[in-house]
């Protein structure tokens, strides 16, 4: 079983049925979802975020009731954390947020090496983007 870093890109594009890469999402999606799907506490932090200011209550409701259940949660551990904060600073001017920097960070601590996500600061090497 491989294991699969689950992004926000990824979640919020499976809600939003407007996006014009929903459908190929959903089908990545079914692709994937034998496999071990990973989010850090991060990533659901930050979706829930956006789900809810992107699509009201009802989309939070729909991402912790059918999404995320089929993701295990991480904890970001200190370590990876401090790393992570380190890493976003020294950043700053590429754009890359501190989520997409804690996501590097924890996918190279723990050996993961794909992610489902569609957004393209997490496109470097060592990582394999689905779809």
């Amino acid at each position: 079983m491989t294991r699969i870093l689950v992004d926000t890109s990824a979640l919020i594009t499976l809600l939003d049925g407007d996006d014009p890469r929903h459908a190929e999402a959903r089908v990545a999606f079914a692709g994937v979802i034998r496999e071990e799907l990973i989010a850090h506490g991060y990533i659901v932090a930050e979706t829930i975020a956006v789900t809810r200011r992107r699509f009201g209550v009802d989309g939070v409701r729909t991402l912790l009731d059918d999404l995320l259940p089929l993701v295990t949660i991480a904890p970001v551990e200190i370590e990876v954390h401090a790393a992570a904060q380190a890493r976003y600073r020294d950043s700053l001017t590429s754009g890359a947020s501190s989520v997409d920097q804690a996501s590097r960070t924890y996918t190279e601590r723990v050996g993961i090496t794909t992610a489902f996500a569609l957004d393209p600061d997490l496109a470097l090497p060592g990582l394999t983007l689905i779809p």
